[in-house]
């Protein structure tokens, strides 16, 4: 693996919905192997941003590629069928199946059974999530369904995996054994975590973009992202305060 190599790249992406521009020509390079955090208020543009590369939404204008290939327009299906991993705020899961079901089910759709079973094995104790294993997951709490439909996602084995704020609604643990994985996944594959917990972003980012009224406004390591005082006063608030 080329850590160097681009895996990710948007061209003058755009998104108009009627006069308002809610992404503004964005260029935007992920590496091969990164985990990157996208941040900023509501309304900057990070969540459409997210939409486009998933294909829940068209871009109006501009270019998607994913390891060479054009995603612009594809819908969200083709967009996983090219091994990119999508996890959304609202987990997606079968409720009347034991999470160790769910997990399995969603590798064999690209593996023999006996791989299976391994990648599920190797999912479960990934997120430190084995105790679960048996566990029907229509009884399980929102944070404890959110790592089960992680574990499904990346059972895919992608080579790409995009996070919409995947550690809203979890316990101080459940976000500790996010943060871990997400941590052990960096160099593996690539990520993208859309977040607002800004402790939590700390404790997995390396590389930040913040996202302003459409636009990449900033792009940097983690510590010099949280000392910059225009992302403090502008985009943070008064959550900087409480992460400084």
């Amino acid at each position: 693996m080329t850590a160097e190599r681009a895996i990710l790249t948007t061209s003058r992406l755009t998104m108009r919905f009627g006069g308002v521009v809610a992404v503004d020509q964005v260029d935007f390079t992920l590496k091969t192997g990164e985990l990157r955090c996208l941040i900023g208020p509501n309304g900057a543009g990070k969540s459409t941003f997210f939409k486009c590369l998933t294909g829940q939404l068209k871009p109006t204008a501009g270019s998607i590629l994913f390891a060479d290939r054009e995603l612009s327009g594809k819908n969200t299906h083709d967009i996983v069928r090219q091994g990119i991993g999508i996890k959304t705020q609202v987990p997606n899961l079968f409720d009347g199946l034991p999470a160790r079901e769910n997990i399995a089910l969603s590798a064999r759709q690209r593996h023999s059974q006996k791989r299976s079973e391994e990648i599920t094995d190797e999912m479960l104790e990934l997120i430190r999530i084995t105790a679960l294993a048996h566990r029907e997951v229509g009884s399980l709490a929102h944070g404890e369904r959110q790592l089960i439909e992680l574990a499904m996602v990346l059972a895919g084995q992608p080579r790409l995996v995009l996070l919409d704020e995947p550690a809203a609604g979890m316990t101080a643990e459940e976000r500790g054994r996010l943060a871990s994985a997400l941590r052990d996944l960096a160099g593996r594959m690539s990520l993208i975590v859309v977040e607002h917990d800004m402790q939590f972003i700390k404790d997995i980012a390396t590389e930040i973009t913040v996202f302003h009224r459409g636009r990449v406004f900033i792009e940097g390591d983690v510590a010099e992202i949280m000392a910059h005082h225009e992302v403090q006063e502008i985009y943070l608030g008064k959550e900087a305060d409480g992460a400084a």
